[in-house]
């Protein structure tokens, strides 16, 4: 995009707006400021505003800018941050003699391009990041509080790295600039870890850094050495700076995990992980019964199986591989840190969105056995939930339903409403017939017990049963229930 197209479209935005910050998170949750209804739209200006800036006066921007950027500019010039390349293979593409990587280093020790800012050195705050390997592991892999083994993580990185979004060419064309694109996001990645050796690297992060960088990338461009623009122009501009993606991804990688509580509740360590799993599951009980009961009391699943990958990645995976719509998500839940709750509201709304996507799912997971229901969690059936209605629908209905969720979180019996109401939307077909004590009853909703016999998609009402098969039902039931008492004694026995 042209620097006058930029300039352009922002300067519009802020029109369209009126300059107010409330308004323009409204645009964003409302799927009025999204790319496929504007042709002005700049993920670039949703994520800065809401995550460095904090607001949409042009004036003020540069300041706020380069206060933030002088911490990562910084780190790269200390010799310990130093990204440790000569240690590769010689025939790494990423290898670089010694003197090389110092020389890089010298120069940004001399740059004068961030002289703009302030000019007293700031004391760095270590950056709270964890040390898991994979998503679904809540197990370090590796000693904690050993700054030695923060250069073993350079070759994991550099694995993941590669391996980077297979489908999307940005990372995997055979160009100069997919090289350099995946040298700054190892050295970020590298960087965020050294911050705090003791945390370490974990895998999954070069995917939430990766999409981010990619999205500011695309809309980036490099400032024209001229006295022709405006002060105004020169600030919208700065916003777009290329020199500066690494600096600005940083800051919003702080805020976006650090801030948020993502790393904390999901990340930092086991108690912590097991709480919010714990709390996930008290919450889809509260919201849907019968879900929770058949997947947790029925088929024994339990959530830490599936539920760990949904959240620590943001639903990155179970969204798709178009990542445009893992990207119209994470718009949304970046403009939290402009709302009442603040962006640290972002792991509950993270974990109500997994309920909301559940129970578009229900039929499903209440008639399979324990395979299939976690086929169904492991590779979540997106495709069929983009058809209808098109993907932004989807995606701000599904928001807005766990924002609902997470402003009620505190009163058991709106969440069981506000439940009903997911599933009359979601399920408007699913009928439930319980038969187990010699009665038939046949509803909308599936709060009338958790013991259910059958399901089905008929709105039609269950024809009446006879005396023998209530009774074979009835002593079915019975077994089931008599196998479960067992099968929790045993699991007691075994502790």
């Amino acid at each position: 995009m042209s620097h006058n197209a930029t300039i352009a479209n922002v300067l519009h935005t802020i029109d369209v707006y009126k300059g107010s910050v409330a308004n323009f998170r409204k645009g964003v949750v409302e799927n009025d400021y999204i790319p496929q209804k504007c042709r002005y739209f700049s993920r670039t200006l949703v994520w800065k505003t809401f995550l460095i800036t904090g607001n949409l006066k042009i004036s003020t921007w540069l300041k706020s800018l380069e206060s933030s950027r002088v911490v990562y500019h910084e780190l790269t010039k200390r010799t310990d941050m130093l990204v440790p390349w000569w240690k590769l293979e010689k025939d790494s593409v990423y290898f670089q003699t010694e003197s090389v990587s110092r020389k890089t280093s010298l120069r940004r020790r001399g740059s004068s391009r961030i002289s703009r800012g302030p000019s007293i050195k700031k004391p760095l705050e270590r950056v709270k990041i964890e040390n898991k390997e994979s998503p679904l592991s809540a197990q370090p892999s590796s000693p904690s509080g050993e700054a030695d083994h923060v250069e073993d993580y350079l070759e994991t990185i550099i694995m993941d790295v590669e391996r980077l979004f297979p489908g999307e060419e940005f990372f995997n064309a055979s160009t100069p600039v997919a090289l350099k694109a995946k040298r700054s996001l190892i050295e970020i990645l590298y960087i965020f870890s050294k911050c705090n050796p003791h945390v370490g690297y974990k895998q999954g992060f070069h995917e939430i850094f990766g999409l981010i960088y990619m999205n500011l990338y695309k809309e980036a461009i490099e400032i024209p050495n001229t006295n022709t623009m405006t002060n105004d122009d020169y600030e919208i501009l700065s916003l777009y700076d290329i020199n500066y993606i690494s600096h600005d991804l940083f800051t919003i990688l702080n805020k976006f995990l650090i801030s948020s509580g993502i790393t904390t509740r999901f990340f930092q360590d086991e108690a912590n992980l097991w709480r919010s799993i714990e709390q996930f599951n008290a919450n889809l009980m509260k919201i849907d019964q019968l879900i929770h009961y058949n997947l947790i009391s029925k088929l024994k699943i339990s959530s830490e199986l599936w539920a760990i990958r949904f959240f620590r990645l943001l639903l990155l995976r179970e969204l798709g591989n178009d990542l445009r719509v893992t990207s119209l998500l994470w718009d949304k839940f970046v403009v939290l840190a402009g709302s009442d709750a603040g962006i640290s509201a972002l792991p509950d709304v993270v974990m109500f969105v997994v309920v909301v996507l559940l129970i578009r799912i229900k039929t499903d997971l209440i008639t399979c056995d324990f395979g299939e229901a976690l086929s169904l969690l492991l590779h979540y059936p997106i495709k069929e939930q983009l058809e209808s209605p098109d993907a932004f629908k989807f995606i701000k209905s599904i928001h807005k339903n766990a924002v609902a969720l997470y402003e009620i979180r505190a009163n058991d019996k709106k969440l069981y409403q506000y439940g009903i109401q997911l599933n009359a939307s979601a399920n408007p077909s699913l009928k439930i017939t319980m038969s187990f004590r010699g009665n038939s009853v046949t509803t909308g909703s599936p709060r009338n017990s958790d013991d259910s016999s059958s399901v089905s998609r008929s709105a039609s009402k269950s024809p009446q049963q006879s005396p023998q098969d209530l009774r074979a039902e009835k002593l079915a039931f019975e077994k089931l229930r008599l196998e479960m008492r067992l099968k929790k004694k045993a699991q007691s026995i075994m502790k």
